[in-house]
């Protein structure tokens, strides 16, 4: 009987010791995933990876400059798994409707043209209390602004993308026309494209070209200085910025006058991407940006940079910044703010300038390494003190919409330069106004 109940006893004391080590977080050998051994069945499992999710307008699976950040990112913080969800197309309306319908991203991409939008609708994570001073003090200045709505930060950039003039040195040399310096004029520019401008038929070609986009189009208007929206951004100034108007007088004549751009149609026959004409050496100069030498290199165009052409002894040029927001409800913020500091900041920003996707947007990142590898790099690191924003407004996206449908009638020849900015100036002021 006694020793029945010795064994009695040591059993219980044995379920009290187990029942113990579980209510004090320990885990028993035969729990799954526990480490064999005495040691292991001591010590708690490491908890599992936190995923958060990234949407882009980007895949992944083709862009190696978002893979290697993921790759960094998640070396870098082991509690953390990066899942990137793409958004193919109309990709900011689509992202309204998700978010509104409750499915929230951890992070997300956003144009600097849908900052504002996004942010007076209350949709974006303010982060003045999350970034550092530091980080906001090194920004450039043409990059505050793009992240800035009513003095409060919404936005952490992704990247800078500065336009340079592309040009074709293929199409130079085969008409021995030499490369211009680095401080040409805008009568340089147009007389060269007059000269490289020739043939009909498949034996056609053209000196310039630019896709009718509005940030392409910006680019030459900033280049003569000009805007396109008022100060209080409640009206466009086509039929009142004299540099706006010379801007838009300029580029009718490229098209028209002077007759030295391909049409749209014209254009498209050599492919779908915007710099098709130019890698097919029937276009001889392009304003593009750093990431178009990727797609140049892949395609084994030959070509060279040159800063905008000065116009009254002044080059300046347009960047477009692209942006990581953070949604209002995203479910862990602090969370969400690790993997925009890394992707916006030194290191982000680095793999990017690095596999040539976008200029850093802050001092911080070094750009020493850049500037030695060619010569011409310089032009793009130098752009970033004399670019000027491309233009932004809560109306932006449908004022876009008109804007470019009235492009397309003028490089057409349809419409004056005249009638363009009477017409986007009435029906901008409707736009704008609300």
């Amino acid at each position: 009987m006694k020793k029945r109940l010795s064994k009695w006893l040591a059993l219980c004391l044995a379920l009290m010791m187990v029942f113990s080590l579980a209510a004090c977080g320990g885990t028993p050998a035969t729990t799954s995933g526990a480490a064999s051994g005495s040691a292991g069945a001591s010590q708690p499992t490491d908890a599992e990876p936190v995923t958060l999710t990234v949407y882009t307008w980007w895949d992944i699976t083709k862009y190696a400059h978002l893979q290697k950040m993921k790759e960094d990112f998640e070396a870098e913080n082991p509690d953390i798994k990066l899942e990137f969800v793409t958004v193919p197309s109309k990709y900011a309306d689509t992202m309204v409707t998700k978010l509104a319908g409750g499915e929230i991203p951890d992070v997300m991409m956003l144009a600097m043209d849908q900052i504002p939008r996004y942010a007076l609708s209350d949709i974006l994570l303010p982060l003045d209390d999350l970034a550092s001073q530091e980080y906001k003090d090194a920004l450039y200045p043409v990059v505050k602004n793009a992240l800035t709505v009513n003095g409060t930060l919404y936005a952490a950039a992704r990247d800078v993308t500065p336009k340079v003039m592309f040009l074709n040195t293929k199409m130079f040399e085969e008409a021995n026309i030499p490369i211009p310096e680095d401080d040409w004029t805008m009568e340089e520019f147009t007389e060269i494209a007059k000269q490289l401008t020739k043939g009909s038929g498949a034996d056609a070609q053209w000196g310039y070209y630019w896709k009718n986009y509005a940030d392409q189009t910006f680019a030459m208007i900033a280049a003569f200085g000009g805007n396109m929206y008022s100060a209080d951004g409640k009206s466009s100034v086509f039929t009142t910025d004299e540099k706006t108007q010379e801007a838009v007088q300029f580029m009718y004549d490229l098209t028209n006058t002077w007759k030295v751009c391909p049409t749209a149609q014209q254009a498209a026959q050599f492919g779908d991407n915007e710099f098709s004409a130019f890698m097919a050496n029937k276009v001889a100069m392009q304003v593009g940006a750093l990431s178009t030498e990727s797609t140049f290199d892949a395609s084994g165009t030959e070509y060279t940079v040159l800063p905008m052409p000065t116009v009254n002894g002044t080059s300046q040029t347009s960047s477009f910044v692209n942006a990581w927001v953070i949604p209002k409800m995203a479910k862990n913020p602090e969370l969400s703010w690790r993997v925009v500091e890394f992707l916006s900041g030194k290191e982000g920003q680095q793999i990017a300038l690095d596999m040539k996707f976008g200029l850093p947007a802050s001092t911080l990142v070094d750009t020493s390494a850049f500037e030695a590898e060619k010569p011409t790099n310089k032009y793009y690191v130098q752009a970033l003190e004399n670019a000027v924003p491309y233009p932004v407004n809560l109306n932006g996206a449908e004022f876009q919409t008109m804007f470019q449908k009235e492009c397309e009638s003028l490089w057409a020849g349809a419409i004056t330069p005249d009638e363009f900015a009477q017409r986007v100036d009435e029906q901008g002021a409707a736009i704008l106004s609300k």
